[in-house]
């Protein structure tokens, strides 16, 4: 016993000498310029095996033996730093990093939603803007700012010449049917609402995640790639800064003729030789008693003898003199005006951090009435406690949307019809029913039937509004050094409502009422539609509640090996519901409407057809959940050889009712290489060189999408056979229906020459979209609509290539960056070969897939000219020229010429930026090459129902020996030859282009002010027009149906 007693004794005192002899040392590393943490800084005791990694807070611990030592610091992008420990040294240190201007200034640490990583130590593709690029554009869009600065990012506008939004792919489209959008991700969570409820001053950095390795941690939503936004935070330990943004972004007004049309005179005669063959008799004598163009009316009035033959030739020619696009010009356009406003505040002390902004946006629209605005709050706080292992964010954002427009139709008139006269009276234009029938019912009772466009403005108000809300609730938990315990909540709601009130002055109100009304057999007007107006409201409401607990570790083991990890599981459940209504006899100023009589069919006063009040009432309701757990690993040995792998299980109510079906895995696996890291690389002037290689599979999810059978309920009021309700749009069940998967390889070089004066990026990529969800009609004997099937697959596989460079000369920088992408997609495999009518009929956006070729393509008919003698179009069957058009439509699809991608396949940008003592230039010139399109020409079928098309009429063939390729006007309509025409390769033209995308000038006061730490003074033009293009037509190949309207702006930056 007394042995014993003495060993363990020994074993205390050993222990105690031992602890004597070692110490914890630890601290916070920041960045010199803006005292922010920095993560991922390597902390090594120089000479050992001992060493750690900072946080994500920039903190870290180490034991250290009690001797003195040198402990030294690394992080790519700043200059290594070594500090001295003696033997006295113990507590903690703050460590400052200086940024060096020299080294690899692409490479900041990114941000996957998940975590932090810097990209030495990734093996997935990222693009990151920082805060000075996300700063440059002027924009109250935050995708804007990704445009033509993301390598592999393409925005495609002006798709179908109506106002849509535009469509942003990342690396090509690897879905047909299903959402292509990518998955927004802002402060570590999946964002579910409207991205124009996110105030761009609030973002300062964001992280496009394009392959698997990056972006499968995101599972079933990260196919079409990620983009992560994260905001503006407060920093430990800095002072109190509010900073100040103001502008305004003027742009240029409309042009009315931009779309190019056949001149009025045109039209007049065309309307004139219709009218002698008796084209328009049938209008003119119709029950329907539809309206008529000026010119027919007169044209009729003679022939009434009404009018002379003077008097009709005056009338034909004041007509002629006028443009209907004049007036619209002068009344219903004008130029733009988006302000922006935005304060915020944000600091830190030792155990608190805190960040608060505001933000207005005001926006007046290029159409007269149009107004929207923006308001936006968020607050971001942390606080530290139980000796900083233990941190509590909370965050909240709060946005307030409106919208308004007051403006009629202008898509609904004469080419030459006058909205007002020469002292700019409002004019009374023709719309619906004939000015005859008008007058005949004039002083009868009815409403004036008179349609004035200039009294309609403002007249009719459509407005939105909605709310968007986010709580983010965070918590940090450190369990041991390097191992932490992360927990994020977050609740979404986003409600928004509409309504359009067309009050019983307006012609839509008016006439709605008139056509309901009838005589009773007194004599009596009865209006079955009740005098007052008529409100269309709805309103929606979703929200969603998104649970996420994850473990991360982060150190090191040895003298070699980097370590870092991290799993989790997450649950996230969304609910949305909508409504839609409609009120007659509404009165704005007590907020009451009255009763009308749906399940009636009444006769209508001007046409007497037979037909029931128009019902608008609908409800529909969604509800998603969604399941998932998932880890990522990250091994570096010897700071050269890196793996990372991913997994990802996600589970979801929308999929089959298999196992197998309900859940999908997701995986990655990638390796990196830092080749300059070898003692073999010998070169000086390559100061970083690392290859990577990444393999996985990412998803894609459809909410539209489900493996139970669906329909739509709908009213007594819709149904014109029996009056009762009713269960339509039905799709079948399909139980095996599976998730869409996306394969990606992904080969990287990332790369800095001449100590970090030239960088970048190589990569090449290969993609297969797998399983893509699609709708397959059915016969109507089965009972159902259509089915959702896994029925296609894709491939793509492009490069990308970013070239960056940075040379100082004393007090004058240039900065250059230059972006290549290049992108072959196909659809490999699809179930439904379509035949060639199905290719050539398919819209721009829209078309259907064809196997081995694109997703969007441009198909023609073989174009022979014109016939000489006639003027007629010719295509060619068997190699002949023709004119059998039936047959011309029916040729098998290897007779038609494939053209090529509707999409750019060569695009991207060359930005260079001028610093000199406080001044700054910057510009950026963008490119797309390697697409077609169809141009637009005359519609001979519209010609012919004498309605104005498009200009190149005046250029047709009218004789013998005329050299141009705009067929004759057949006189009549002859829909296979128009359709032929238009669809022939005589139209399709190259898109190549470059443009001058943008300028921005300013200029940064040196902080001489007093009390102000920065101002600058900035200027923006951005749409400055094309530079090149292939086509010689006279358009622009990106935007020919929708103007791209010059935009320059104005604004002061000041920080306190």
């Amino acid at each position: 016993m007394k042995k014993l007693l003495l060993i363990w004794l020994g074993i205390l005192l050993a222990g105690a000498a031992i602890a004597q002899q070692t110490r914890t040392i630890s601290g916070i590393v920041k960045d010199e310029k803006q005292g922010i943490p920095l993560p991922g800084v390597n902390v090594i005791l120089k000479g050992s095996s001992l060493g750690t990694i900072s946080n994500l807070d920039g903190e870290f611990t180490l034991e250290l033996p009690a001797e003195a030592g040198i402990l030294s610091f690394s992080y790519i992008g700043y200059l290594s730093k070594e500090v001295l420990l003696d033997e006295e040294s113990d507590g903690t240190l703050e460590v400052i990093l200086e940024e060096d201007m020299l080294s690899l200034q692409a490479f900041e640490v990114v941000s996957t939603g998940f975590q932090e990583l810097s990209p030495e130590r990734t093996t997935g593709s990222f693009s990151k803007l920082n805060e000075k690029l996300v700063k440059r554009r002027v924009s109250t869009d935050i995708l804007d700012r990704l445009e033509d600065v993301t390598p592999g990012l393409l925005v495609t506008r002006d798709i179908s010449g109506a106002d849509a939004e535009p469509s942003i792919n990342i690396r090509g489209t690897s879905t047909i049917r299903s959402d292509s959008q990518p998955l927004i991700v802002i402060d570590n969570l999946a964002y579910d609402g409207p991205l124009s409820s996110i105030n761009p001053n609030d973002v300062e950095s964001m992280t496009v995640l394009k392959d698997a390795a990056a972006a499968s941690i995101w599972g079933a939503r990260a196919g079409n790639g990620v983009i992560v936004i994260t905001t503006k935070k407060g920093k430990e330990g800095s002072a109190l800064q509010v900073s100040l943004n103001v502008n305004a972004n003027w742009g240029e007004k409309q042009d009315a003729f931009y779309l190019p049309k056949m001149s009025v005179a045109s039209l007049i005669d065309k309307e004139q030789r219709l009218f002698g063959t008796g084209y328009y008799d049938g209008q003119i004598n119709s029950s329907q008693k539809p309206r008529l163009s000026p010119a027919v009316e007169s044209l009729n009035q003679y022939r009434a003898g009404l009018i002379s033959s003077g008097e009709l030739q005056n009338l034909l020619d004041e007509y002629s003199m006028q443009d209907v696009r004049s007036d619209l010009e002068q009344y219903f356009y004008r130029p733009s005006l988006n302000q922006q406003y935005s304060l915020g505040i944000r600091g830190g002390s030792e155990n608190y951090t805190y960040a608060f902004s505001t933000g207005w946006d005001s926006n007046k629209g290029s159409r007269v009435t149009d107004y929207n605005s923006r308001f936006t709050l968020s607050s971001n706080q942390t606080w530290s406690l139980l000796d900083k292992k233990l941190k509590l964010g909370a965050a909240t954002y709060y946005t307030i949307s409106q919208s308004e427009s007051a403006l009629p139709d202008i898509n609904n008139f004469y080419a030459y019809d006058r909205l007002a006269d020469e002292s700019g009276s409002p004019l009374v234009v023709s719309r619906t029913y004939s000015e005859r029938f008008k007058e005949s019912v004039r002083n009868t009772g009815l409403l004036n039937w008179d349609y004035v466009p200039l009294d309609e403005i403002g007249l009719s108000p459509e407005r939105a509004k909605g709310t968007d809300l986010r709580l983010n609730a965070r918590l940090d938990y450190q369990l041991m050094p390097g191992l932490n315990l992360n927990g994020f909540y977050q609740y979404w709601s986003n409600i928004a409502g509409n309504s359009f009130l067309q009050p019983v002055e307006s012609y839509t109100t008016r006439e709605l009422i008139n056509n309901f009304s009838a005589y009773d057999d007194s004599g009596v007007l009865i209006q079955n539609i009740p005098a007052g107006g008529i409100l269309d409201q709805g309103q929606s409401a979703a929200h969603s509640h998104t649970f996420r607990g994850q473990l991360t570790y982060d150190g090191r083991f040895g003298e070699y090996h980097q370590l870092n990890m991290l799993a989790g599981m997450e649950v996230k459940d969304q609910q949305g519901k909508g409504s839609t209504y409609r009120s007659y006899g509404y009165d704005d100023l007590i907020g009451l409407s009255q009763p009308v009589s749906y399940g009636i069919r009444y006769r209508q006063f001007a046409t007497g057809f037979q037909s029931s009040i128009p019902f608008r009432e609908s409800y529909s309701g969604t509800v998603n959940h969604f399941a998932s757990g998932f880890m990522n690993l990250g091994y570096s040995y010897r700071e050269k050889y890196l793996f990372t792998g991913s997994a990802r299980v996600d589970k979801s109510n929308l999929f089959g009712v298999n196992t197998n079906q309900k859940t999908v895995p997701l995986w990655s696996a990638g390796i990196g290489w830092i080749i300059s890291e070898e003692d073999f690389i010998g070169a000086s002037w390559i100061s970083f060189l690392k290859f990577r290689a990444t393999y996985g599979y990412n998803g894609n999810t459809n909410s539209r999408a489900t493996a139970f059978t669906t329909g739509r309920y709908f009213s007594a009021g819709s149904n014109r056979l029996v009056g009762e309700p009713f269960l339509g749009n039905l799709t079948a069940p399909n139980p095996e229906l599976r998730w869409e998967r996306i394969k990606i390889v992904n080969l990287g070089l990332d790369y800095e020459f001449v100590k970090g004066k030239w960088f970048g990026t190589l990569e090449y990529y290969s993609k297969q979209g797998l399983d893509l969800l699609g709708e397959q009609a059915l016969f109507p004997s089965t009972g159902f609509y259509s089915a959702t099937l896994n029925y296609a697959s894709t491939a793509t596989k492009g490069v990308d290539l970013s070239l960056n460079s940075r040379h100082t000369f004393g007090d004058f920088a240039w900065t250059g960056s230059f972006y290549y992408s290049y992108v072959d997609e196909r659809v490999t495999d699809f179930q439904n070969e379509p035949t060639s009518s199905q290719i050539m009929s398919s819209q721009p956006g829209a078309e259907v897939p064809v196997k081995d070729r694109p997703l969007y393509y441009v198909y023609s008919y073989p174009w022979a000219g014109l016939n000489q003698d006639t003027g007629a179009p010719m295509g060619f069957l068997e190699g002949t020229p023709s004119e059998d058009y039936q047959s011309l439509l029916q040729i098998p699809e290897d007779q038609l010429i494939y053209h090529g991608s509707s999409r750019p396949t060569s695009f991207g940008a060359l930005r260079n930026t001028f610093d000199y003592n406080g001044w700054s230039l910057s510009f950026n010139i963008s490119y797309r090459l390697g697409y077609y399109f169809r141009d637009l020409s005359v519609n001979y079928n519209n010609v012919n129902f004498g309605q104005q098309d498009h200009a190149d009429y005046e250029m047709r063939w009218q004789n013998p020996g005329d050299q141009t390729q705009i067929p004759s006007d057949p006189q009549k309509i002859d829909a296979p030859r128009n359709l032929f025409y238009l669809r022939s390769s005589a139209l399709v033209e190259k898109g190549d282009n470059i443009r001058l995308q943008d300028v921005r000038l300013s200029y940064t006061f040196d902080g001489s002010i007093k009390r102000i730490s920065t101002m600058e003074l900035y200027a923006y033009a951005n749409n400055l027009g094309i530079i090149w293009k292939s086509t010689k037509r006279d358009l622009d190949p990106d935007y020919r149906f929708n103007q791209a309207l010059k935009t320059l702006a104005l604004g002061l930056r000041i920080a306190f």
